[in-house]
């Protein structure tokens, strides 16, 4: 009998300096009063769901084209510059799988930073455009972020992504089952609410915290903070969380900015099941 699988779709790769993804990662001493920071290269990836009654389901979709270019603004272009080919944004990802956009039934997004939803664009009056899963709460936030100064830019968030056309977005209070295998949890600290997956195949349980953690050396044990957070004791709360139900469900965690992890992740078209 079939069963739920997964594809990682591979979107390039984001730098910047390390402590934006762990706080004080070099800390001066009194030897040592200059110590020199480090420039790191980490992974952008979103995943395909294959189900076996639902269809396809996407987690996230990577950033879109002109990302690694003029889109987004001169500051996130200096200090977390994005590197991606044009065969590393969706469409192409999916292509390795033989689908387009249109073969999707649903999008979950696990928040609304650009490298995480920027590839909507692509789901413009298609069936999964009109049921894409967010937070309420990150939803929300990301509006007024956007929309409140006509002037001012953001660092995580674009304006442009909360008004691509023909979409609709399900604004989710809790956490919910999409379908059997496939639920979504809501976790704190990266923003005020990111949605994460968790997907029960034949093989094992996989967790998908997204930015809620970044890496392996931020989940610890002991565990480190992000230098870039909204809200430090959501986050200890998220990482208690996700140790826990790790435990229960005897589950394997796929960090999101893990360069280390990604360098033993196989990427479509091939699928874990």
């Amino acid at each position: 009998m079939k069963s739920v699988r997964f594809a990682i779709l591979h979107h390039g790769y984001i730098e910047g300096d390390q402590a934006w993804s762990l706080a004080l990662p070099v800390t001066g001493d009194i030897n040592e009063k200059h110590p020199t920071t480090k420039w790191v290269r980490n992974p952008s990836f979103s995943v395909l769901i294959d189900h076996p009654d639902v269809g396809y389901i996407l987690y996230d979709t990577g950033s879109t084209p002109g990302d690694e270019k003029e889109r987004r603004p001169a500051d996130a272009r200096r200090l977390l510059p994005i590197f991606a080919q044009r065969d590393e944004f969706l469409d192409a990802q999916l292509s390795k799988i033989g689908i387009t956009p249109s073969d999707i039934s649903l999008v979950i997004v696990s928040h609304m930073h650009s490298d995480h939803c920027g590839g909507l664009l692509f789901f413009s009056n298609t069936k999964a455009g009109r049921k894409i899963y967010v937070g309420k709460k990150e939803f929300e936030f990301g509006l007024v972020e956007t929309h409140r100064s006509c002037t001012e830019s953001n660092l995580a968030y674009i304006k442009e992504d909360f008004e691509f056309p023909g979409l609709s977005f399900n604004l989710v209070e809790e956490d919910e089952t999409i379908t059997s295998g496939v639920d979504i949890i809501q976790l704190e600290g990266h923003t005020p609410c990111i949605l994460g997956l968790v997907l029960k195949l034949n093989s094992g349980c996989y967790i998908f915290p997204s930015d809620a953690v970044y890496s392996a050396a931020n989940y610890g044990p002991p565990m480190r903070f992000p230098g870039y957070i909204y809200d430090t004791l959501g986050y200890v709360r998220s990482v208690k969380r996700l140790h826990s139900l790790q435990e229960s469900l005897h589950a394997k965690i796929i960090f999101p900015h893990d360069p280390i992890q990604y360098e033993d992740l196989k990427r479509a078209p091939f699928f874990y099941d």
